[in-house]
């Protein structure tokens, strides 16, 4: 094979007479039939466009760049495992500091407990006139929710999805309170979700940020995803834009029972 391919993880090469049977990542086979015989042939050039097209060819490195990453716990903590074990450039500190820091970012990584509405609106808008891609990811009761990953200006942002969540919510007031209540101090009980949950959510952020750095299109641009680890599911969800004008009415408060 040619030196600057390299052959993707999972890939098998499987000897078929006089030539091979290829076992691709996605669980799908290719056979190979050389003109002439021999592994020579898979070092041929015109192969490369049928490797790439059936992802047998793995991306290239990582571009230089320093991903950071805000916020404690188990979903901070593996994602920065995660992407350093990749060859990912970590940098620690708070969302704050790190947004001043954009010039110097690739990427820039808010992990939380339970959602910090208030700040990521903020903060949404800060690197959105930095130019600072950024990804998220939360705890909401027992499940773990990523992104959408902003890469550009032309992505769904932090403020695009919350006002489509409570566009769809049968709750939107209901769900409006609980998020004020958990920008002023309060905190789920006993714990928002667990160790398993954070590194089911680490690994589709690290998957994201890895192929953003590596020129690939990431899975979570434009999708809010929730993994559940009490089912083993993961969800996806569509985030569509916010059109640019469209008010943006703050549901009526919540009123007591009488």
């Amino acid at each position: 094979m040619d030196e600057d391919m390299r052959w993707a993880g999972g890939v098998s090469l499987i000897p078929a007479g006089d030539g091979w049977l290829v076992h691709t990542p996605a669980e799908e086979f290719l056979a190979v039939e050389p003109g002439d015989g021999g592994v020579g042939e898979l070092r041929a050039p015109e192969l490369r466009p049928v490797f790439e097209k059936e992802g047998v060819l793995a991306p290239p490195a990582p571009r230089h760049g320093i991903v950071g990453v805000s916020g404690g716990g188990p979903l901070a903590e593996t994602l920065c495992s995660l992407l350093t074990r990749t060859g990912v450039t970590v940098r620690r500190g708070t969302e704050r500091d790190l947004a001043d820091e954009a010039p110097e970012l690739a990427v820039l990584v808010a992990c939380a407990a339970w959602l910090p509405d208030r700040r990521w609106t903020e903060l949404d808008a800060r690197c959105l006139e930095a130019g600072l891609p950024w990804h998220r990811g939360h705890a909401e009761g027992r499940r773990w929710y990523t992104g959408p990953f902003r890469t550009g200006p032309g992505d769904v942002g932090y403020a695009d999805t919350r006002v489509r969540r409570l566009a769809a919510s049968p709750w939107p007031a209901e769900l409006a309170a609980y998020w004020r209540w958990l920008d002023d101090g309060g905190s789920p009980q006993p714990d928002p979700a667990d160790a398993l949950g954070a590194a089911m959510a680490a690994a589709l952020i690290a998957v994201d940020v890895r192929s953003w750095l590596c020129g690939e299109a990431p899975p979570g641009r434009g999708a809010q995803l929730g993994v559940d680890p009490a089912t083993g599911q993961v969800s996806r969800h569509p985030v569509l834009p916010v059109p640019a004008g469209l008010m943006r009415e703050v549901p009526e408060p919540v009123r007591p029972v009488p």
